[in-house]
Order: structure tokens, then C-alpha cells, then sequence
């Protein structure tokens, strides 16, 4: 279901050997727990009041990132990836399996250094920590899992780095992952990462074992970045005793990589799908309107192995779900590089 544009806008009222490695690291994601990054004096930020058509009596926490032209349906995309700073301040999301806890995802937004964190464990660990610009959002830093038959999943000083390879200032501002001004479906939703030498956006990485640059650079072949339709799905607010259910708005981020011939997506490998949520209208327990970030992914791989010939066949192969809206906040622990 897909909410009206003008609303996510956000108005203030005051006016493959190398790609199969990679993809080892992305398939295990749901086993492991998730946390990201509070920081205090971050999120001493003052809440931008939103006007809000479907409450007007409501005042909105999310944080307003850029201004979009109008008449496009453009949304704020990166205020939506982020949990609003005044509720990550205190909460974050989390996935609970069997009565325990499966994930968790803390985000930080950090403007003084165009940072966006996702943390995944108690020890502070990250996730994904992405950069941006006036014009894109860009994934940055991953995690490493498995590296010559060693884990180094909860090694905070071992990462993989998209970087394309220039050494210039800019470098790591490579893998676009969304423009900052997007449409869900629409206009600037979709593009190609190609691989190097292209500059200045590719897919080439960088690997880091105890802080150490692992052989050469290698690369995701060509990479398709979509921003989807929204859709919805159903969280729970633990801040309400008893807790509260209500569904939000989603917005798909689907990223197709190890792809072999540019604009084909038959030839592609593997696919992600990150869904970011944000309030439909406004948050049940505080009538306030929020963006939680990530709280969902999802993964797939092709069952015609990227043969370009034949039609891809995408088969889910693992799913995390973070839906439970929870109390606590974590330190970042991040000594890659």
C-alpha cells in the first residue's frame, strides 16, 4: 500500500569468487544479534514539528535531512533509514524468537561526520555504517564474517570497506545505496553501480582482518540499487504496558549485486531487501509520528547462478525482522581502520 508522497516530504511547519565471499558475510545476518549506536550528545537534537494532514494536533519526531524540489513526490530518504533522534535516543528495534531476543539494530546519525550507524550487538559492534552527501546516500562499511575459515563476525577491529579505489578525498563515497531525494518507485529510485575502473561510483572493496588490508581490492560485479513501492507491516511498541501493536509504512531498498553484464538483472547472483518503517499516521502510544529505520531484511539468491540467458529465479533463503520497539541504547565499538 503506498502512502501519499507529499506526506513523507516531510514539510516543517515553520515553512563471484570475490562476490560469493561477500555474499557469505550478507546470508548469515539472521542468526545474529543486532545493536547500533546511541550517542548522547548526538541526540541532543531539538525534534523538527512536522505538519502532519492525517493529526494535526500531532507533532512529528522525525528528523528533516535535506529539502526536496517539490512536484516530484520526492521523500527524505535518509531521515526514514534512520530512527528519529528523539526516539533513538532512548529505544531501538528489536526481533524476538521463541520469547528471545533473534536482532537488534540501534541506529546513530552522526552529522558532524555524514555518518549513519547500524550497531548489532551489546558490544557495540556495527552492522553497516553508511555516508552521504547532498545527492546520495552511500553504504560504506560492512561486516566480516567468515575470512580463510576464521569468524571474525564479533571482531570490531575487522570489516569490509566500499572504496573505489581513486585515493582521492572522496573515495569512500562509492557505493551509492539511494539518492537523497527519491520517490519509492519513482523518479530517482533506481540505478547501476558499476565495477571499476569505472570512477566514481563502483563496487570495489576493501578487506580489513585486526586492522590489517587484506590483498588486493576486489569488487560486486555490476549492482542494481531500487527504491520499491512502500508497503506496510505490523510492529509492537513495548513503551505501552501492555504493549502496543500497529502497522507502519515500509520502504524497500532491494539491491541485486554480483551481476555480470550491466542493466540485466537475469545475470545477477544475489539480492537484498532492506525495509526501513516509518509511521503510517502517527505512533498509537505517544501520537507522535516517528521513523524507525531498518526493521526488516531479507535474502535471495538466483537460482540460475546469473546466467544471463535464462530468466532469474529468486528463492528467499534467510529473513530478520526486527518489530519489537524496545527500551536501551548501546556505544559504538568500531576499531576496523
Amino acid at each position: 500500500m503506498q502512502s501519499s508522497p507529499e506526506f513523507f516530504a516531510l514539510p516543517v511547519c515553520d515553512n563471484a569468487g570475490c562476490h560469493r565471499e561477500m555474499e557469505n558475510q550478507r546470508k548469515n545476518r539472521t542468526r545474529r544479534g543486532r545493536h547500533a549506536l546511541v550517542s548522547v550528545s548526538v541526540f541532543g537534537l531539538l525534534a523538527v514539528a512536522i505538519c502532519l494532514s492525517q493529526a494535526p494536533s500531532a507533532f512529528g519526531q522525525i528528523q528533516s535531512t535535506i529539502s526536496c524540489p517539490a512536484g516530484h513526490g520526492y521523500w527524505d530518504i535518509l531521515s526514514v533509514m534512520m530512527m528519529d533522534p528523539g526516539l533513538a535516543s532512548n529505544n531501538h528495534m528489536e526481533g524476538i524468537t521463541n520469547g528471545l531476543p533473534s536482532s537488534y539494530v540501534y541506529t546513530m546519525w552522526d552529522p558532524s561526520q555524514t555518518k549513519l550507524y547500524y550497531v548489532k550487538n551489546p558490544q557495540g559492534n556495527p552492522w553497516d555504517i553508511n555516508l552521504y552527501d547532498a545527492n546520495y546516500i552511500y553504504q560504506w562499511v560492512t561486516e566480516l564474517d567468515v575470512w580463510n575459515g576464521v569468524n571474525y563476525w564479533n571482531d570490531p577491529t575487522s570489516c569490509r570497506k566500499l572504496n573505489n579505489g581513486s585515493q582521492s578525498t572522496t573515495s569512500d563515497f562509492s557505493m551509492r545505496w539511494a539518492a537523497r531525494c527519491a520517490a519509492p518507485g519513482g523518479a530517482e529510485s533506481s540505478f547501476w553501480n558499476p565495477p571499476p575502473p569505472a570512477q566514481a561510483s563502483n563496487t570495489n572493496y576493501l578487506t580489513y582482518v585486526g586492522q590489517v588490508l587484506q590483498s588486493q581490492a576486489q569488487n560486486l560485479g555490476y549492482a542494481r540499487l531500487k527504491l520499491q513501492k512502500t508497503d506496510t507491516m505490523t510492529i509492537t511498541d513495548n513503551r505501552a504496558n501492555p504493549p502496543q501493536s500497529f502497522s507502519i509504512t515500509t520502504l524497500p531498498l532491494q539491491y541485486t549485486y554480483s551481476c555480470s553484464v550491466s542493466e540485466q538483472l537475469n545475470s545477477c547472483q544475489f539480492r537484498e531487501v532492506f525495509d526501513y518503517g516509518v509511521d503510517t499516521g502517527v505512533n498509537p502510544v505517544d501520537n507522535v509520528k516517528h521513523s524507525y529505520g531498518w526493521v526488516r531484511w531479507r535474502y535471495y539468491t538466483n537460482l540460475t547462478l546469473g546466467d544471463p540467458d535464462l530468466p532469474a529465479i529468486w528463492v528467499l533463503s534467510n529473513t530478520s525482522t526486527s518489530d519489537q520497539l524496545m527500551p536501551g541504547q548501546v556505544n559504538v565499538n568500531f576499531q576496523c581502520f
